[in-house]
This record gives C-alpha cells, structure tokens and sequence, in this order.
C-alpha cells in the first residue's frame, strides 16, 4: 500500500522520532545517520543497537539510504581493492537483513551529486535552493559537502562504468536475495553524461532499463527521486514515462517527492507546486500505477528560522503529501459510492 514516511532522516532522536508519530507516521528512513558507527561495513550489532533505539519509539524503520562511498568507491571505479569492498557490501546487506530492515537505497555515481551552489537565493522570497549550472560547473565551481566523492579518476567510457555496474550487481544481488533485502537505485544528480572525467550511468528512463536487464532480480528496483527525473531533459515527461513503466512491473520501490524548476544543464530546486511537475497528477499517476512503496520529503529549502535539517519544510511537505493522498483516496471513494 502507498504510504507516507518520515525520511531523510540523520540521527536517532527523541524530537525527530516523536515528530514522526506525532504527525501520524509510524515508519522512517535514515540517509546516512552520523550516530551510526560505518568503518568498512556496517556491523550486525552496531545496526542491532541503532534499530533498536528506533524500535523504542515504535517506528518501523523502512529503508537505510546510501552506503558511504568509502564502502564501494573502488567497485564503482574498477580500482584494485574492490573485491574485498564488494565483500564488505555484502556484509553490510546481509546485517541489515539480519536486523530486519528491508531496503537499501543506493547510487552507483563515484563522483556523487553536483550542486554549483547549495544555497542559491532563488526560493519565494528568497528561501535558499541547491542549484547547477553546467557552465559553472566546467569552471570547477563545486559548493557540495565532502561526502567522500571520488573526482580524481577519469573514466570517460561510459561502457566501463556499465561493466562495473554489473560486477558488482552480479554479486551483491544473490546476498540480497538471501537476506530479504532489496536494493532501491537512485539516478545520478545532476543527470548527465559526465562530470569531472567520470561517465554517469543513470540519467534517463532508458538507462534504468538497462539496468532491469542486467540485473533481473526481484529484490532489485528504482529508487524513483522524482526531482532527479525532472531534471533530465523533458523535464516532468520523464516521472511518468518511468512510472508508467516501472509500476506495473514492481521496480518502483520507494520515492523521493521534490521538485526543480528548469532542466539540465541549468536548474535550481523549488517547493512543490512551483516546479516542472504538478505534485497531484505525479501522486495519482504513483497510485495507479501499482506502486505499493513509502513516499518521503527529500531535498527541502531553507527558510528563515529553520534548522539545517529543515524541520519546519519538512513539516510542511508532510502535510501536503498526505492531503494529496487523501484527496485522491476520497475522490475515489465518491467515486464508487455514485
């Protein structure tokens, strides 16, 4: 059943916790929690102590998101080394099934996500956005946090990054499937054809499809960032051509809801309803299309007053991504009831 949850979450708190059932949420995602112990691979216990933690609250932890680079960089980049990170993956896959967390959202992008500037003052009445510009970025202009991404090697074959996409698939997926873990793939953001000498794989629905191929497994799927599929070119054509695929074919395994105003090579991120998609026909189109995942706030601009984390957007995008859903529920109902 398509669901709300309160995500992106970056630690284990009482406020964060308790703001989630306090606005009728019982499940959460985490996108690389800083009070989660990640040296080489997430051990069973550290995960055990930190999902318990959750559990006294009464959430459901529903999906960890992105491994940190320093886990898999040198898989992604083919470099010496990467059979014992891909080992070390599979570790981590196999104590998150241990522990019973479901979902392991993740990227296959060494040189991460690219913003020439994380707070550009372009928001309604200057709320500060991330933003890209392709010709900023050719001048090297990088306003991104130090997440670990790899820009010092140059592969510009687009085909070696896709042979690496499948070694590494190839042997992670059969540890996935074992431990009841699936793998939720983000696209790379921005989604073009190469950044700082590195080939990107997943920029267009075509890509995705690719992918499906290579990997044909149950446990595999789109982690569908709606804001990075309407930053491709054609902008919101994009949202519904992948779910219009993916969804009858169960590959849609969770979403991120933001939106950007323009496409590449030159965007900036907005508040939903001001972008290139209109947030009701994108969460009809996910309902009918037999989409059964969670939906979470991602990227959110900061307003005066907030916190880094953006609590009060955050607060915000909740309750207008459960109107929506509850309109589109009622509207059915009435619906069936003439």
């Amino acid at each position: 059943m398509m669901r709300l949850a309160y995500g992106q979450i970056k630690t284990v708190d009482r406020e964060t916790m308790m703001n989630a059932r306090q606005l009728g949420i019982n499940s959460v995602q985490f996108n690389l929690p800083y009070d989660l112990p990640a040296e080489k691979y997430w051990k069973y216990e550290d995960l055990a102590e930190f999902k318990g933690r959750c559990d006294e609250y009464g959430v459901t932890v529903e999906a960890m998101e992105n491994l940190p680079i320093s886990f898999y960089d040198k898989a992604m980049l083919g470099l010496p080394g990467r059979d014992e990170q891909i080992e070390n993956v599979c570790e981590s896959i196999r104590n998150l099934g241990r522990v019973g967390i479901p979902i392991l959202g993740y990227h296959f992008s060494p040189s991460f996500v690219w913003r020439t500037q994380n707070y550009a003052p372009l928001g309604r009445y200057g709320a500060k956005v991330q933003a890209f510009d392709l010709e900023e970025q050719k001048k090297g202009i990088d306003d991104m946090a130090d997440f670990g991404q790899r820009r010092d090697v140059k592969i510009p074959d687009v085909e070696i990054l896709w042979e690496n996409f499948e070694y590494f698939m190839k042997r992670v997926i059969p540890v996935a499937e074992e431990y009841g873990v699936t793998m939720a793939l983000h696209p790379d953001d921005p989604p073009i054809e190469s950044l700082s000498g590195i080939a990107r794989l997943f920029i267009s629905v075509d890509s995705y499809k690719r992918a499906e191929k290579i990997v044909n497994s149950p446990n595999w799927g789109l982690l569908l960032c709606i804001g990075t599929f309407s930053q491709m070119p054609g902008g919101a054509k994009n949202i519904f051509d992948a779910i219009d695929y993916f969804g009858p074919r169960k590959r849609l395994i969770y979403a991120h809801m933001r939106d950007v105003q323009g496409t590449v090579p030159k965007f900036h991120e907005c508040f939903l309803g001001e972008g290139n998609f209109d947030p009701f026909e994108v969460m009809y189109a996910l309902k009918h299309s037999g989409f059964d995942g969670f939906i979470v706030s991602d990227h959110v601009p900061a307003i005066e007053g907030d916190t880094t984390w953006g609590h009060r957007v955050r607060y915000a995008d909740t309750g207008y991504l459960r109107g929506l859903m509850e309109a589109i529920d009622k509207m059915e109902e009435r619906k069936m009831n003439k």
